[in-house]
């Protein structure tokens, strides 16, 4: 115990006098922030390939540092100005950017190469191709009116890949603007959604494309109906002033209900494809933080890209006991939702608590889409019928209109396109060399009739064991203005009607 005491005290004596000498030196001189080399005419490294290999040769630590300070003493007479951010990248701003930018890469820098295989996202586009990527390299770099000599380098460290700019200039402030312009450019994904989805936000390029190929044009909906719902969201994103003269948060809520199959997606993705904002669709809000960090992370990037369209798919689903109550305070609560336009999709209304389904200011509007009319089911086979108006091989008669709408009773827009689709294909299947042509009109009503064969078993199996009932109006459906259609339905099988659609 007493050698314990004796080493103890001798040990802060020690550190004491240590720190008194580090004091005293730091007063009289700052410490230069440069490696200091080897002894010997030819033991400092010539050029920045050089560096990188003998570096990476030998045992090491805080590689982003000692490539920062031995390319600093490879250039005395210029500034250094380094920088990992994760948007820098000279190749993708000279792909996209506006100004004027040159590289080409310099002469007395050796680059480190990979030649790897590039495999394509979906093999009907091809057997890939071979790319390089660069390890090491060097650039020079023509921006507006001025000139860059730019070293890159990326490596492994610990479990992260690190990437590190160092771009030499004789004026730091223009290497700061250029670092500025690239790296905002870089930071700004364009022609995608943002998906969340397992506690990340990613850039959809394939669901972009799928919903540049939509359009109001080919959504079949009751006039009136599509009418409201169009001049709903048009109005919303030019009446940012008239909100705020009333004193009222510039946001709004809208849910797209209804049995599947009846054009929730399709009308949502034409939305979508008409507001020139950022759109934002989520899946899920599980994280590995919980549904409540996923709540907060994807309301906070709403309101950073507001306005924009905030998209919840399956709204039934995604809101539980567990986190109801926070999101609701993300809906509603003191953070501001400006520009937010929030539009919640469901299969299955009755679900919803009515925190959600019956308080405006949450969900404003609620938007029914119902099994089609009869005159509904017409005009979706006259869209058809004008689709194959140049095909030689269909005879698509108006009778056929009358006939189809009759036979396609309680289908939704999902199984009459089946039906027009299966059709198709049957066509597309029939060899020419047969003499017997193909009927259209008799191999639609026989796809119509196995769907409805299919329809009527699936229901058969799925029903539940309790009586049916005659449905009368509910206090739901009072307050939203709907009434019930008058048919048999189960216990859990409302459908809500908007009063001008007639069935």
């Amino acid at each position: 115990m007493k050698f314990c005491t004796i080493a103890l005290i001798a040990f802060h004596t020690l550190l004491a006098s240590t720190n008194a000498s580090l004091s005293s030196v730091l007063r009289n001189k700052q410490a230069p922030w440069v490696s200091q080399p080897q002894a010997g005419p030819d033991s400092h490294p010539t050029n920045p390939f050089n560096i990188f290999v003998d570096h990476f040769s030998a045992s090491r630590s805080g590689t982003d540092t000692f490539l920062q300070t031995q390319i600093t003493a490879l250039y005395p007479n210029s500034s250094i100005v380094t920088t990992d951010d994760i948007y820098f990248d000279i190749f993708r701003f000279a792909a996209g950017a506006p100004e004027s930018l040159v590289i080409r890469e310099l002469d007395d820098v050796e680059s480190i190469k990979r030649t790897v295989f590039m495999k394509p996202a979906r093999r009907r586009e091809g057997t890939g191709k071979i790319a390089e990527q660069v390890v090491f390299g060097g650039w020079a770099v023509a921006w507006q009116d001025r000139e860059f000599k730019i070293i890159f380098a990326t490596w492994a460290e610990s479990f992260r890949q690190v990437t590190q700019w160092h771009i030499i200039t004789d004026s730091p402030a223009a290497a700061n603007q250029f670092i500025h312009a690239c790296a905002s450019h870089c930071s700004t994904f364009r022609d995608v959604v943002w998906v969340f989805e397992q506690g990340l936000w990613r850039p959809d390029r394939a669901l972009w494309e799928s919903v540049q190929k939509a359009s109001w044009d080919d959504v079949v909906l009751d006039g009136s109906f599509k009418k409201s719902l169009q001049s709903d969201y048009r109005s919303f994103f030019k009446s940012e002033k008239t909100y705020k003269d009333l004193g009222v948060p510039w946001k709004r809520g809208l849910i797209f209900l209804g049995p599947p199959g009846n054009g929730k997606t399709i009308s949502l993705k034409a939305l979508m494809k008409e507001v020139n904002v950022p759109s934002l669709y989520v899946k899920s809000f599980h994280s590995w933080g919980g549904d409540e960090k996923g709540i907060r992370d994807i309301f906070a990037r709403a309101r950073a890209e507001a306005p924009c369209v905030l998209v919840l798919e399956d709204l039934d689903s995604l809101i539980t006991d567990d986190n109801r109550s926070f999101f609701l305070n993300e809906v509603d609560g003191l953070e501001d939702n400006d520009g937010l336009l929030l539009i919640g999709t469901t299969n299955h209304f009755d679900r919803l608590d009515p925190a959600l389904s019956s308080r405006p200011s949450r969900f404003d509007r609620k938007y029914t889409f119902p099994d089609p009319s009869k005159a509904q089911r017409r005009d979706y086979a006259k869209w058809w019928q004008n689709r194959l108006h140049s095909n030689g091989k269909i005879e698509f008669p108006d009778s056929l209109l009358d006939e189809f709408a009759d036979k396609t009773g309680n289908f939704s827009f999902a199984y009459m396109k089946e039906a027009f689709v299966s059709t198709l294909l049957v066509i597309a299947s029939h060899d020419d060399s047969e003499n017997d042509k193909p009927n259209f009109r008799t191999i639609l009503l026989e796809q119509v009739h196995h769907l409805r064969h299919e329809m009527e078993s699936t229901d058969s199996i799925s029903a539940p064991s309790i009586p049916t009932m005659t449905t009368t109006n509910s206090p739901v459906s009072e307050m939203m203005g709907y009434t019930l259609a008058r048919l048999e339905f189960s216990e859990d099988s409302m459908v809500y009607q908007i009063p001008w659609i007639s069935m």
